[in-house]
């Protein structure tokens, strides 16, 4: 008879192995959450067992040894990553919590094909392992600036420009007004550049650029699509700098300074 340690764990379910102090025990296979040994039988209702993987231990019912219906709160879960874990709940008094919310939506973003087809400008995206782990992106939230300011958005682009990743370096929380400032709308304006569009009565083209509450402010007409882009480029950056002003005493400090150096680009 071997000990566990002395084979592949995935060729060990419901065969019996040998522990060093307690007798032998036969591992098991869970529905949803890989392969578990028994370390202890209390009664049918209190049956002590270890997940292979984690190592996490919980008591269970004898019934639900039987079935393998037993979940590791350690093993990747929510959108095939998220590990819940067990420090905090995803809600209280029957209301799902901001922190939880805010994690769900993120790994949907980057996780969900049927997000993705609604949403293709999250295609390739993904979140970092720390953040896969919903008790270290709990406790991370209740560190950051702007995280309790109701209506805030956890942003991944400000910091750093056309970024992919959902991380701690990367994610800030920023007011909806912020937010929008940086939103790209390539479906929406057709095939000219960025804040550009043709008049046909003027035959020329004409830049204007987006302010508060979805106000356009006329930049003027322009004999080339360069010259009224760079109109709008001029325009946007001022705007943008207008606005971290306004937010710098309430916003993270390093969004504040990315906005200040933000740049518009021909490509945007």
């Amino acid at each position: 008879m071997k000990y566990l340690n002395d084979v592949n764990y995935k060729d060990c379910v419901g065969k019996v192995f040998k522990s060093k102090s307690s007798g032998d025990f036969k591992v098991f296979k869970s529905k949803s959450s890989g392969d578990f040994k028994v370390l202890k039988y209390n009664g049918s209702t209190d049956v002590e067992i270890q997940f292979l993987k984690t190592g996490f231990e919980k008591s269970v019912q004898l019934v639900q040894v039987k079935s393998g219906n037993v979940k590791d709160p350690y093993s990747p879960s929510v959108y095939g990553v998220g590990i819940l874990g067990t420090k905090y709940s995803p809600s209280v008094n029957g209301r799902t919590t901001k922190e939880y919310m805010l994690w769900c939506h993120m790994l949907e973003r980057c996780y969900s094909d049927t997000y993705q087809k609604k949403k293709p400008t999250y295609e390739g995206c993904e979140v970092s392992d720390k953040f896969k782990s919903y008790e270290y992106f709990y406790e991370w939230c209740h560190k950051q600036v702007g995280f309790d300011n109701q209506g805030w958005h956890l942003d991944k682009d400000s910091l750093v420009k056309g970024n992919k990743v959902y991380s701690e370096s990367t994610c800030v929380f920023l007011p909806v007004e912020i937010n929008s400032l940086l939103t790209k709308s390539t479906a929406s304006r057709g095939k000219h550049l960025i804040g550009v569009s043709w008049n046909k009565t003027r035959k020329a083209f004409v830049a204007t650029v987006s302010k508060r509450k979805g106000k356009r402010e006329h930049l003027g007409y322009f004999k080339t699509e360069i010259e009224a882009f760079n109109a709008y480029k001029t325009a946007k950056e001022l705007y943008i700098k207008e606005v971290a002003n306004k937010f710098k005493s309430q916003i993270d400090l390093r969004a504040y300074n990315a906005l200040m150096s933000y740049e518009v680009m021909i490509d945007d």
